[in-house]
């Protein structure tokens, strides 16, 4: 089978962090990352769609053709395992993205600086595997982001334009197990939300952690540098709020839940964007997801209601509203439910569709 090109041109809506050789800093846009990412979403769905998906932490897929599927779950089919390949790869062919901001010390929880801007990525593959990749990043330019760091709040992008090969549309499938993954990410398990608002070009400077920056010269001239390219770190204020002002419970389960830079580290089940202009070039919106597990890393349970705590503060409006300082705005949230409650396998793959 003759493999296929395909090339996205993408545009950063918030700083994208690939990694680099130097650790803290990213020279470049690094294929590497982006693989990452795409694999954790894809994980993620395939679980959510009631397939297979190993833990990638610990390996448990090694490429056996006496096994059925070879001996590997959904996920290594596609993204690779010992023994069998990757069924495409990804090159970044054009990188125009910079730095976000010259970094200056002692700035809130906005650093360490990402790299935004233009990038194009070329996808090398059969048909198949290139029309999943199109569907998944149409799903991760709506709802989820690329790159690491999402906890705060980096990653998301906006496609510019897609072309190369002729593809054919991609079906998101039932995988039809419906296995149970009660501490590994499940898209059953994931809400989104978006808020949406109006406001003059200012409002993030009535703000006042932000207004406290602009106090600084550095720090003043790092924010005017996010903000002369359409970005507002407001991630650390939100979290904040949901966080510390609104959310009860043991502190196991609030480090699982919100995430510890302390050893061992835990990443951020919450994760929310900067402000940036929406689509429209009249509004900004602000977007994100939470993955709200069945139990945390060592197994055990967490109480629905904890869950339902963050589920709760993330759909109240007027919490945005005080944190952004604004007085107007709409919150969209998926599954739209007051008292959270899981997905089922067709409605993630109804909701997949909804991005095709």
């Amino acid at each position: 089978m003759n493999d296929k090109n395909l090339e996205v041109r993408l545009r950063t809506l918030t700083p994208l962090w690939t990694g680099g050789v130097e650790a803290g800093k990213v020279d470049r846009i690094h294929e590497t990352g982006i693989l990452g990412s795409l694999r954790w979403w894809y994980e993620a769905i395939v679980r959510g769609l009631g397939g297979q998906a190993c833990d990638p932490t610990t390996p448990a897929c090694i490429y056996d053709p006496d096994k059925p599927n070879n001996g590997l779950c959904d996920v290594c089919q596609v993204f690779g395992a010992t023994g069998w390949r990757r069924r495409f790869r990804l090159e970044v062919i054009q990188d125009e993205a910079s730095l976000a901001w010259t970094p200056p010390p002692n700035t809130l929880n906005i650093r360490p600086p990402g790299r935004v801007g233009q990038i194009t990525l070329r996808l090398t593959g059969d048909d198949q595997a290139l029309a999943l990749l199109t569907a998944l990043l149409r799903f991760l330019e709506r709802h989820g982001a690329i790159g690491a760091k999402p906890q705060l709040g980096y990653g998301v992008f906006r496609i510019i334009e897609i072309k190369g090969a002729s593809q054919k549309p991609w079906v998101w499938p039932s995988l039809g197990l419906d296995q149970s993954y009660p501490a590994l990410p499940d898209l059953r398990r994931f809400g989104f939300f978006n808020y949406r608002f109006t406001a003059d070009w200012g409002w993030w400077s009535r703000i006042p952690a932000l207004e406290r920056l602009l106090g600084r010269s550095e720090t003043a001239r790092a924010l005017q540098q996010l903000v002369q390219q359409g970005m507002i770190p407001v991630a650390p204020l939100l979290k904040n709020a949901w966080r510390f002002g609104h959310w009860h419970g043991p502190r196991r389960v609030e480090l699982y839940l919100f995430g510890t830079s302390r050893d061992p580290r835990v990443r951020s089940k919450l994760n929310v964007s900067w402000a940036y202009p929406a689509k429209d070039g009249n509004s900004w919106e602000v977007r994100g997801w939470v993955w709200l597990p069945e139990q945390d890393h060592q197994g055990q349970p967490i109480a629905p209601h904890f869950l339902q705590q963050v589920w709760q503060n993330v759909r109240d409006v007027s919490i945005w509203q005080t944190a952004l300082g604004i007085n107007d705005g709409t919150l969209t949230c998926s599954p739209d439910v007051s008292t959270w409650q899981a997905w089922t396998t067709d409605g993630v793959r109804n909701f997949l569709k909804e991005d095709q």
